[in-house]
Order: structure tokens, then sequence, then C-alpha cells
């Protein structure tokens, strides 16, 4: 390990351990190269069966695919008995409801594999998802122990719901500071994780659904990660992304009680970091809520989430996403999307072309 990489590693740690993830010992029990995807289901029986072929026709086939139910009520238990029939990589368990976080960490537990990639129920992914993540793994050597691509927004019918964002994150390596202003990963199905990472940091946290805060565990995940070891990107759009209304980031108020425990977490454990970030981090976190907000209908409080990101920034006032937040507002109260879907023929996510 290098000076630098050892002095970012004790500046980022309370405990100051080694950059690199890999445990000889531990290692020993998992499957060279055998990439494990764990996907925690809840009620999902509308999308389960769709996710989990784009998972099972991944150009890259030395996977297993763990589907673990969150204590279902609907048909998704049964769904994935009936795939697990058809195709020895799929294993499935079932529990009583605890959270998704405990339904990510008992699938993790359950896995074989050398790589973790966690999937959400709902999302989709492009055939060389996995294939391209490893290979940027690889090429990171074992200092690297993640690796991200971008996502895009889908709806019910796997029909693309944006275009391209214009500045896509880029952050590579260390990435701990860029985390800790904002999530950039998106979402939980974005990464691949070397399975040694995910059990130095103790998995997924599952005390924010025992708190009424579920929403953020994958934005701790990463921080964590982040902390121990280094991130490589994949910059493509291999994840679709489902927003359907029901979806959980709708509800901003828990998705905002998740994230400020998540950002008093982060405090506690990186003081300096988080006071240098930290204007950065509130307008970024209000915004999302302020755009939240916008799909629930609730535009007072999203006039509120505004407010605030602007105190947080006053200086983004005379950038884009202020505007733009304007005009998603006046599209949500017009009804203007529904009707141009009418008038121009979506794009599936299947079609959707770098």
């Amino acid at each position: 390990m290098t000076d630098k990489k050892r002095s970012i590693d004790v500046a980022h740690s309370h405990t100051g351990e080694e950059y690199a993830c890999r445990n000889p010992a531990q290692q020993s029990r998992y499957v060279n190269d055998l990439i494990s995807v764990v996907i925690p289901v809840r009620n999902g029986e509308r999308f389960i069966g769709r996710t989990v072929r784009s998972v099972l026709n991944q150009s890259y086939q030395n996977i297993e695919v763990i589907v673990v139910d969150d204590g279902s009520t609907d048909s998704s238990l049964a769904i994935a008995k009936q795939v697990a029939a058809n195709d020895p990589r799929v294993r499935y368990h079932s529990g009583p409801r605890a959270g998704v976080a405990a339904a990510r960490n008992c699938g993790i537990a359950l896995a074989r594999g050398e790589f973790i990639a966690p999937v959400d129920a709902d999302d989709l992914w492009h055939r060389d998802k996995l294939l391209l993540q490893l290979n940027a793994l690889s090429k990171g050597g074992q200092q690297t122990g993640v690796a991200y691509c971008w996502s895009i927004f889908i709806d019910e019918m796997d029909n693309t719901l944006s275009g391209k964002r214009r500045r896509p994150p880029r952050a590579e390596g260390d990435v701990l500071p860029a985390l800790l202003e904002q999530n950039f990963l998106g979402n939980a199905s974005t990464p691949l994780i070397r399975h040694a990472c995910l059990d130095r940091v103790g998995g997924y946290d599952p005390g924010l659904y025992l708190d009424g805060a579920q929403g953020a565990e994958d934005w701790k995940l990463y921080l964590a990660l982040a902390a121990l070891c280094e991130f490589a990107l994949v910059p493509r759009h291999l994840v679709g992304y489902r927003k359907p209304q029901d979806s959980m980031s709708a509800d901003f108020a828990t998705m905002q009680r998740s994230m400020e425990r998540v950002r008093q977490w982060a405090q506690a454990r990186w003081p300096l970091l988080t006071e240098k970030h930290g204007s950065r981090e509130r307008y970024s976190t209000n915004l999302y809520l302020a755009y939240a907000a916008v799909e629930s209908r609730s535009f007072g409080h999203a006039l509120s989430f505004l407010v605030r990101a602007i105190r947080a920034q006053p200086a983004q006032l005379v950038g884009l996403r202020i505007p733009i937040f304007g005009v998603r507002v006046l599209v949500k109260v017009l009804g203007v999307r529904g009707l141009t879907r009418k008038i121009w023929a979506p794009t599936t996510f299947w079609e959707f072309v770098e």
C-alpha cells in the first residue's frame, strides 16, 4: 500500500484498517468469480418476473440468484419458486417482514459468490451489466471494492421516463467526499461489490427500518464502503430504475427521516469532512426531497424543501436545476407528460441506446 492510500484510509476511518478489502482466511469460503445476485422482494408480483429474467439473461453467466421474500402477501414467493424450479441458478428464502435491509443481508449471508450484485425486485439490467462491472473491478485491483454504473428511470411498462443526464456522476477512486454530498450511485441496483468488503462493513443497516426511517440504507452502505475501498465506474446506463406510483422513494416523509439519520451518523464518524461538504449535501438532499414531494403532488412540501435547498446553497439560483424544478412542477400540475407520451411513441429500456 502506498503512503497516499494509507493516509486516505486513516483520514476516513476510525480504525485505520488496511485499504484493500480482501481477507485471505475469509475469502477462502467464497467461490472465485461467482457473482451472487441478491433480490429482496415484498409484494412485487407485477415486476419480479421481469427483473429475474433480466438477471438470468446476463452475458456473464457464472451467477447465482437469491430471491429473499420479505413477508409478501401476494404471489411473489410463488413466482420465485416457479423460476427456481426451472433454473438451478435460482434459490429463494422466505421470512416474516423485516425490511429491505434485513432481506438484503439475509441474501448476502446465503451467498457463495466472491462478488455481490444487489438489485431491487422491480428494476431491470442491461445484459452486459455484470460483465462490464466485473472487468472494472479486475482492472482496479484489490483496492477497488465497488464498481457502479449509471441508471435511467423507467415506468411500469419498461418505458424510459427521462433522457440521459447532462452531467452524470463520474467519481472514481476515493469517493467518500463525493458520497458525503449525495448518493451519486442513485439506487440499490447499480453496484457490484466484493463480498469481503460487505462483510467488513457489516452489510446494510436494518435499524433504519426498525426506527421507521427506511429508504437511505444504500447511501449509508456506500459511505461505509467508501471509507474502506475505492470505487470504479462503468460509464454506461445499465440499470432501468423503476418509478411506480407506490414506490418507497415516493414516500418523501419517510425518506427525509432516513436521510437525516444517515446524515447524523456520518457527522459523528467524519466530522471534518461533513462540515466541509455539508452545505452541498443539504442542497442535494432537499432538492431530491422536493422532487419526491412533487411526484406525490404535495406541492406545499415541495416548496418547503426547495427553500431549504436554496438556503443551503443560494448560488444555485443562477444555475439550471431550480428552473428545471419549476418545469417539473408545471408538468405534474398540468399532466403534460401523459399527453406527450400519447403523441410520441415511448422508448423502452431495451431499446435505449447508449
